[in-house]
């Protein structure tokens, strides 16, 4: 079990203590409060985009510079952004032009998978898998199905230089592969046939298929692997490879190519964040109390950090330590202070300093 509170552990740092008991291992978890912020934000907020994806649109946020979303029917994505955006994340609708499912990856600012929204539960597994496979690559990877849509938090980054963010269709063959392989996870999923462990097997193999586009046979007969070790009942497994043997056909993969072959080049969905300054202080910013009780080892555990001192609201970052152990993939704090804990059994001790932002941009190293 983890057992947290607060803790004092150096001057000038006040900390959130995570421990860990079980027989395997012992683990504590350090946030160290080093509130930091960021300059008034230094673009204006954009005209509400009239081509909405699904729902309303609204202004875009104030710390974006400039955006390029293509309205509906300007390509394989549309898109503008949501009144959901805040001053800690970015909500963009976006909405699948296709009649196949689109694999699209996000480069320059993360993607909140835990705040974002899908309009189909099979795009949402899907998304959460490959989000897990592609964590520390540099880009966030989701899923949208044929006229499908998504709300995507993307996080505002913690103040520094000015970043573009690009969201893109998969290239290569591992945009057809994904169409192929959604098709039959669909109907797999619709007759019950899809067990947790074949949708992990087959989104490790879409993963793959991105981060090395191989031939599309090998790609697909991954897949088949993947459905024959599928651990069902004798007429389930029968049944779903044979879902399998329909539905994983070439035909189906070159008419998808011949279609995105004849478009003309999509436009991307890009974003341009305003560069910010790091070293505007507040010395009264502080981190909120902690204390989250007992925390399973093994279990997933959802707390929100608060801060008091400066004007709200507030944005958290998890800073690692300069030549210090990285974020370790069990802990995620999200920039509206969404701390998520999932601690292995044999997880080990690591210290992290929390940057918190306030809305004016101001930040501070408080004595605690």
């Amino acid at each position: 079990m983890m057992r947290t509170g607060a803790t004092q552990a150096m001057p000038g740092h006040q900390t959130i203590g995570l421990q860990l008991h079980g027989r395997t291992a012992a683990v504590a978890v350090l946030l160290c409060a080093t509130s930091l912020g960021l300059l008034a934000p230094m673009a204006r907020a954009g005209a509400p985009f009239d081509g909405a994806p699904a729902g309303s649109c609204a202004a875009m946020p104030s710390w974006i510079a400039a955006a390029t979303l293509p309205a509906e029917g300007q390509g394989p994505l549309s898109s503008c952004f949501s009144s959901r955006s805040s001053q800690a994340e970015a909500a963009l609708s976006v909405a699948n032009n296709r009649p196949y499912a689109q694999m699209i990856t996000v480069t320059g600012a993360p993607l909140d998978l835990a705040q974002s929204s899908f309009a189909d539960p099979l795009d949402g597994a899907l998304s959460a898998l490959l989000e897990k496979l592609s964590s520390g690559a540099g880009q966030s990877v989701f899923v949208l199905g044929p006229a499908e849509s998504a709300t995507l938090a993307v996080e505002r980054p913690a103040p520094g230089p000015g970043l573009q963010v690009h969201i893109d269709p998969a290239g290569d063959n591992a945009f057809a592969v994904a169409a192929v392989t959604w098709r039959f996870l669909s109907a797999a999923s619709e007759e019950r046939l899809l067990s947790t462990a074949t949708r992990s097997c087959v989104a490790s193999v879409l993963h793959r298929a991105l981060q090395s586009p191989p031939a599309p046979e090998r790609a697909l007969r991954r897949v088949h692997s993947c459905v024959n070790s599928a651990d069902l009942p004798s007429r389930a497994e029968t049944l779903l490879r044979g879902l399998a043997s329909r539905l994983l056909r070439d035909r189906f993969f070159q008419s998808v190519i011949e279609r995105q072959g004849t478009e003309p080049r999509p436009l991307r969905i890009s974003l341009t964040i305003a560069a910010s300054n790091p070293e505007s202080i507040n010395p009264a910013i502080r981190l909120g109390p902690a204390d989250y009780g007992t925390i399973p080892a093994g279990s997933r555990t959802v707390e929100h950090l608060t801060a008091t001192g400066g004007v709200p609201p507030y944005r958290f970052y998890a800073v690692p330590e300069p030549g210090g152990p990285g974020v370790p993939s069990w802990v995620q704090l999200a920039a509206d202070g969404t701390l998520i804990l999932e601690p292995p059994s044999n997880a080990t001790p690591v210290a992290l300093p929390v940057e918190v932002v306030d809305s004016t941009g101001e930040h501070s190293v408080v004595t605690y």
